[in-house]
């Protein structure tokens, strides 16, 4: 038993020279408020003028020619940004339409593909221009390059006071919407949804009609303008749409819609 204590009380006393031969090398750790000390191994304080902030850096997205830029807004089939040309230096918008997000909508994709051919046909300073269409097969996109318009008639209604413009602002922006309708009938093409979401302002305050997507070109040798499909805002539709007749004159329905929106 004395033989077994002793060994047991050399290990312990072994042990702590160990010990302490390591904790010796080591320095005291010192802190931001330690008063005592005046150099700090670990901490130093930084004024806040010493501090370089660096923003994160934007990677340039090309599509095509093209530069994108912000986004101007969002509809149902799909988001609108700002773009620029980038040999001309012109900016653009560009309507960028998922496929696979049309294929949910009832007509999407023949809403589209539509509207694309027909502004391929118009040109009139009332009428948005179409400029490029690109598609982008691997990742089921469509974008459509139109003229850049600074807004839409909606939006600055919104944010008047009475929600309605003075009388000499609605007769110059009406005027306009009646020479563009009048190109559009001239060419046999029924608008069907004249509101003021879908009449858009340039810069220099040219209104332009746009979104053609349930528009329908009539046949050139139809007798008249009779119509057989309405799908338009129904807000802004004629009654005998509302009351579901089987046919009514086309025209007539853009010159409806047009004076709902006056």
């Amino acid at each position: 038993m004395d033989k077994e204590m002793t060994l047991d009380e050399d290990f312990r006393l072994d042990e702590e020279e160990i010990n302490s031969d390591n904790v010796s090398d080591l320095e005291p750790v010192t802190w931001l408020n330690d008063e005592d000390t005046e150099v700090n191994m670990f901490f130093h304080r930084v004024d806040s003028n010493q501090i370089i902030y660096q923003t994160k850096k934007k990677k340039c997205k090309m599509i095509g020619k093209y530069v994108m830029g912000d986004l101007l807004g969002e509809g149902s089939y799909g988001k609108v940004k700002e773009m620029l040309d980038s040999e001309t230096l012109c900016r653009r918008a560009v309507k960028i339409l998922k496929k696979r997000k049309l294929r949910r909508i009832p007509n999407g994709e023949q809403n589209v593909q539509r509207e694309i051919q027909l502004l391929k046909i118009l040109k009139h300073k009332n009428v948005i221009g179409l400029v490029d269409v690109l598609c982008n097969e691997e990742k089921q996109k469509m974008y459509m390059v139109l003229e850049y318009c600074v807004g839409g008639l909606q939006d600055m209604l919104e944010s008047t006071p009475k929600k309605k413009f003075p009388l000499w602002q609605a007769h110059g922006y009406f005027c306009q919407l009646v020479d563009g309708l009048e190109y559009l009938h001239s060419k046999g093409i029924v608008h069907k949804d004249i509101k003021p979401g879908n009449l858009l302002l340039t810069l220099d305050g040219t209104l332009k009609i746009s979104d053609l997507g349930v528009a329908e070109a009539l046949d050139m040798f139809a007798e008249d303008d009779t119509c057989y499909t309405g799908q338009g805002s129904p807000a802004f539709q004629p009654p005998e749409i509302a009351n579901g007749h089987e046919k009514f004159s086309g025209f007539k329905v853009d010159i409806w819609s047009s004076g709902v929106t006056l």
